[in-house]
């Protein structure tokens, strides 16, 4: 599978965001160009293989890793000059954590549920099977991430498969949070059931500093930038979500259900 086949596996990535990907700048360039056409279509069927291997791209088994320990470094396949390692973030105190990387358009705050649904979002319902923590060091600004890995139970919009796993990323560590638009991303936990809006992870997306990049990519399959307005969480008492931007209406009693969150979605889809 080459690379370009590895992300139209997982979403609708435009051409366009494929080929602008392609010519992301290198450290490296200059000493492959001695090695002509035959280096370069070697390396884009590493990519793939290691990519597919590694991400779990079209299901990953919640017990499927990106990489082997908590210490050890990632080897990131389209990430430049980042340094990733996943940690256990378990027993931290908050001093010293700093989320970033990824931020939300103000903006969003001004837009109706349409025009929230007209972005390019992959949107599903799933439970959470297990969770990650890594440190992201890039251009010497350290940033930690939060990997979910979800099993699909149904795909509204996306080619996600139901009882497919799904990796997905985003800023912070759970517990630890402290945005207004981290919104119930710091509530998430394994067990967790959810509809998610996440978008769907290309060559493109990520954060650079300088010459050096950190491609999400690396990490997941899907990335989220907030989740106030993208997430609709389940807590046992009902579900959690932004009920100033979402009017949905519960079927039965007061309580609006993830049921009902996916009703309500399925019918702004349609319009």
């Amino acid at each position: 599978m080459t690379r370009e086949e590895l992300f139209r596996a997982v979403g609708e990535v435009r051409e366009d965001q494929i080929a602008d990907a392609a010519e992301m700048p290198n450290k490296a360039a200059p000493r492959w160009r001695r090695y002509g056409a035959l280096a370069a279509c070697l390396a884009v069927v590493l990519a793939g293989a290691f990519g597919v291997s590694r991400l779990g791209i079209g299901g990953a088994s919640d017990q499927e890793t990106v990489q082997e320990s908590a210490d050890a470094p990632a080897a990131p396949q389209y990430s430049v000059g980042a340094e990733i390692r996943e940690i256990d973030s378990s027993g931290w105190s908050w001093g010293g954590l700093f989320n970033g990387g990824a931020s939300s358009d103000a903006s969003l705050a001004w837009l109706d549920p349409e025009e929230i649904l007209a972005m390019d979002t992959t949107i599903f319902r799933g439970t959470v099977t297990g969770m990650r923590t890594y440190e992201v060091t890039v251009d010497g600004s350290t940033n930690f991430y939060t990997v979910a890995s979800v099993e699909v139970s149904d795909c509204l919009r996306g080619d996600l498969a139901a009882g497919d796993t799904y990796n997905v990323l985003y800023a912070g560590i759970p517990g630890r949070m402290s945005t207004s638009i981290s919104g119930d991303l710091e509530n998430l936990a394994a067990g967790s059931e959810a509809v998610f809006m996440p978008y769907i992870a290309a060559l493109d997306t990520g954060w650079r500093s300088g010459d050096d990049y950190f491609c999400y990519a690396d990490l997941a399959e899907l990335y989220m930038d907030e989740g106030r307005r993208f997430l609709f969480l389940e807590t046992g008492d009902g579900v959690s979500y932004a009920s100033d931007v979402y009017d949905i209406p519960a079927s039965s009693g007061e309580t609006v259900t993830l049921d009902d969150v996916t009703a309500y979605l399925r019918g702004l889809l349609e319009q």
